[in-house]
This record gives C-alpha cells, sequence and structure tokens, in this order.
C-alpha cells in the first residue's frame, strides 16, 4: 500500500502543471486583448492584422502563469481598475508575443 502512495506522488510531482483557463476565459481574454490591440492609436494595418496572433501567443504565456482562479482575480482587479502580479507578469510578455506575431 506504501508503494502505491509513493508511485501517486512521484506521478503528482512529474506531471506539468497545467494552468489552462476554462474555454470562456480564453475566449474573453482573447475578445478583451484584441480589442485593446487594434484600438492602439497609431498602430500600422501591419500590426492591427497582427493583433489576433499576438494575443493568441499572450494567451498562452498567460496560461502557463495564472491558474483559472488567477485569472478570475484577475478579471474582478480590471473590474475595478486595478491589476495583478501575475496580470502585469503576463503583460511583460506582449512586446515579445508582438514582434513575433509580425514575424520580426
Amino acid at each position: 500500500m506504501r508503494w502505491l502512495a509513493v508511485a501517486a506522488l512521484l506521478a503528482a510531482v512529474s506531471a506539468p502543471a497545467s494552468a489552462e483557463w476554462t474555454k470562456a476565459q480564453r475566449a474573453n481574454f482573447l475578445d478583451s486583448c484584441v480589442e485593446g490591440c487594434r484600438s492602439t492609436p497609431n498602430l500600422s494595418a501591419e500590426g492591427r492584422v497582427a493583433c489576433p496572433k499576438a494575443c493568441d501567443c499572450l494567451a498562452d504565456e498567460g496560461e502557463k502563469v495564472m491558474t483559472p482562479a488567477d485569472f478570475e482575480e484577475a478579471e474582478k482587479a480590471s473590474d475595478q481598475g486595478k491589476t495583478t502580479a501575475k496580470m502585469a507578469e503576463v503583460a511583460t510578455h506582449f512586446p515579445t508575443c508582438a514582434r513575433q506575431a509580425v514575424g520580426r
């Protein structure tokens, strides 16, 4: 019986942590991100076209660090005009994602 507990513990430790958002959370994030990206003043036509790809990259990065509960917390903070540390961390990836989206 003890080896079973050890095996279960090893499986839990070796399995990658999944912070995947729900489908609704990811869709909400992408919609909001693309809208915000496309409304950026002085954004080139090329940049506007790249917004969905850049936002998809950003969502991928977000899912690496934010659990669905973290996402909910960030949404509540956003509704109050605030941000969370994890959302700020995700935002740091936007320049890289934007460069990748336009192929630079």
